[in-house]
């Protein structure tokens, strides 16, 4: 997961300020700019010489050095703007020699030292290992080819001047060296554009549907009967008036019923007649 990651997202370079060669580039930077205006303090008189060769030089010395201090953990792709002007210093000073066999490839290899560099503080080459020939290959050119035979030449020695320039330009190259060896990659600005795609890749969670309850069994209804029951009428107590605790009043009638003599005393001989 880690190889993709690394493959697919931006690569972003940073410098140390504490680290060791972080520390060691600041210092060459600083010495470089000193020995650059020792060695040039008499160009004062001709202000294009005074400009390109001086202030020039010393004016990329301290961008980068600030560039070291303030945006080495973030935003050091502003080293980019020391880094240009002082390939045109290098190419400006590369036409003193008046010689095209050496000009030529001075002015090849500082295009070449910006275009890589620019591409590898900005994220678009992942890997620092190609600005180490592009800052060693030079150093080593000049203390072999320049520095070395002018010191063993005891017939015509180095003057004051001239090793104050030559130091100058070995210690920019030397602290250009150490900030491409201190360098380190950045994966914070992938870990987290990886993390966005896989979960937009991912498949959304399947939710579970809702489970209904079961059906409950049904019970036969019962039977509904259509016969009519009809509950028993109870009996109709009619009260005693002599029972109740109210007083009774007699209730006389306009009419009463007469009693029929005849039916009464048949009544009584039957009964007789019985016993």
């Amino acid at each position: 997961m880690n190889e993709n990651m690394n493959e697919n997202a931006k690569v972003k370079f940073y410098l140390d300020k504490n680290g060791f060669f972080a520390e060691s580039a600041m210092i060459l930077l600083v010495l470089a700019a000193i020995f650059r205006v020792i060695g040039c303090w008499t160009l004062w008189s001709d202000r294009a010489r005074f400009v390109v060769l001086l202030l020039l030089p010393v004016c990329c010395c301290l961008l980068m050095v600030l560039c070291i201090a303030l945006f080495g953990k973030k935003g050091f792709f502003l080293s980019f703007i020391p880094v240009l002007l002082g390939m045109v210093f290098f190419i400006c000073s590369a036409f003193d020699y008046g010689d095209w066999a050496y000009t030529v490839p001075i002015v090849l290899l500082c295009f070449a030292v910006c275009v890589v560099y620019t591409a590898t503080v900005f994220g678009l080459i992942h890997t620092k290992w190609l600005l180490v020939p592009l800052f060693c290959l030079p150093l080593l050119y000049r203390l072999i080819r320049n520095d070395i035979p002018a010191l063993l030449n005891t017939a015509k020695p180095v003057i004051f001047v001239d090793g104050m320039k030559e130091m100058s330009v070995l210690f920019m190259l030397g602290a250009m060296l150490c900030v491409s060896l201190g360098l380190k990659k950045s994966f914070k600005e992938k870990r987290v554009k990886a993390e966005a795609k896989a979960k937009e890749k991912a498949p959304a969670p399947e939710t579970p549907a809702p489970v209904s309850p079961a059906p409950a069994p049904e019970t036969p209804a019962a039977p509904v009967s259509t016969e009519i029951h009809t509950a028993p009428s109870e009996p109709v107590v009619q009260e005693n008036p002599y029972l109740s605790g109210e007083p009774y009043t007699p209730v006389l009638t306009l009419d009463p019923e007469p009693v029929e003599p005849e039916t009464a005393d048949k009544e009584d001989a039957d009964e007789s007649g019985n016993e």
